[in-house]
């Protein structure tokens, strides 16, 4: 019995001392949006537009400058300014039926954006990451393509702001 007693007290010390530890080494550990704690600023420059859709990549840094003058972690600056650099260029746009019906009639369409974006730390011109991202959206026969793609850009947008805050 003094046995099982002492094997209870010795477990309750490993508790506390863990839960102990635990909120310690917890207050070292802080929330962030940057990935990257070097750069504060970012600058953006205008995508490149390699497909024949007109706008498209004047429309994805619209939404990526918005998107990033509101709630980001980073401050916009001009890129000759900034401590990191957007970079890139949109390379592909494709409209293709998405679902067929039992008639083999299509039903609706799938528009995809990919876009190629580079982050840059500019005093260094050390390359932080390149990936492509795509976004994408679905709209019915006789529905609105431009909508379909305008969400797809806004779609791709947050994919390259979620990247921005997770590196």
């Amino acid at each position: 019995m003094a046995q099982i007693i002492r094997d209870i007290i010795s477990l309750k010390r490993f508790i506390f001392i863990f839960f102990l530890l635990s909120m310690i080494c917890g207050c070292w550990y802080s929330f962030s949006d940057k990935p990257f704690p070097q750069i504060e600023s970012i600058g953006m420059i205008p995508l490149e537009n390699n497909t024949p859709e007109y706008d498209i990549a004047a429309d994805a840094t619209d939404y990526l400058t918005q998107k990033l003058s509101s709630g980001s972690a980073y401050i916009l600056a001009e890129p000759s300014s900034a401590d990191g650099v957007i970079t890139g260029s949109i390379i592909s746009y494709t409209r293709k039926v998405n679902t067929y019906d039992e008639n083999e009639e299509p039903v609706d369409y799938i528009v995809k954006v990919k876009a190629r974006i580079t982050f840059t730390q500019r005093n260094n011109d050390k390359q932080l990451w390149e990936t492509v991202f795509e976004g994408y959206s679905v709209f019915a026969i006789g529905g609105d393509e431009t909508l379909a793609k305008q969400e797809a850009v806004k779609m791709l947008v947050e994919r390259i702001y979620e990247k921005l805050k997770s590196g």
